[in-house]
């Protein structure tokens, strides 16, 4: 079984904080997009550029169905794998404790900037280009990544070390039957 699932938008920091994460518990980490891209053979961005947003997440549920299989792994999910009520219910009964890595839109616009890969692989999903559709995408996400996340950690200014630090002590003492969430970047949930 999964260890730990990370939720947020792109370029939030789940999949350095997954590796960092995963390093420390000396377990493997799986990121789900990967996992997408070998199963399908592209990019995702190329996914949806050939069949479509729609088929994409049809892929992308059944992407997340096998990686939720994985053993003792840290698994890094994509960024709008929480649009679908399914893809919700499946990360929540799984039973696994859920950190949703969330940043800015400031934030994110920066982080896609300064990566190459971007426009390859982070296709604008909203008929703009990626960077203005931020803002919207997050205050759509927002409420989908609360209802599955048992810790939401705000990445803006803080260092990996910093961050994965957070998410071990809330690991280490992760109440499956709690129902209760809260905030790691400010004491209370939003």
């Amino acid at each position: 079984m999964v260890r730990l699932i990370l939720v947020g938008y792109r370029a939030s920091g789940k999949t350095t904080i997954a590796e960092a994460v995963a390093r420390y518990l000396k377990c493997p980490v799986v990121d789900a997009d990967v996992v997408f891209e070998q199963k399908y053979e592209c990019s995702v961005g190329t996914f949806i550029q050939d069949h479509g947003e729609a088929s994409f997440r049809d892929a992308e549920t059944s992407v997340l169905r096998e990686v939720l299989q994985v053993s003792d792994a840290v698994l890094s999910t994509g960024g709008g794998v929480i649009l679908r009520e399914e893809n919700r219910l499946m990360i929540r009964d799984a039973g696994i404790p859920v950190v949703w890595v969330s940043a800015s839109a400031k934030e994110i616009r920066r982080r896609l900037a300064l990566d190459e890969t971007t426009a390859s692989r982070r296709p604008a999903l909203q008929g703009k280009d990626v960077y203005s559709e931020v803002e919207q995408a997050l205050a759509d996400r927002e409420m989908h990544y609360d209802e599955v996340a048992g810790k939401r950690i705000d990445t803006d200014g803080k260092t990996v070390a910093a961050i994965v630090e957070i998410v071990l002590k809330w690991l280490f003492t992760y109440d499956k039957s709690s129902s209760q969430s809260d905030d790691l970047s400010a004491g209370a949930k939003s």
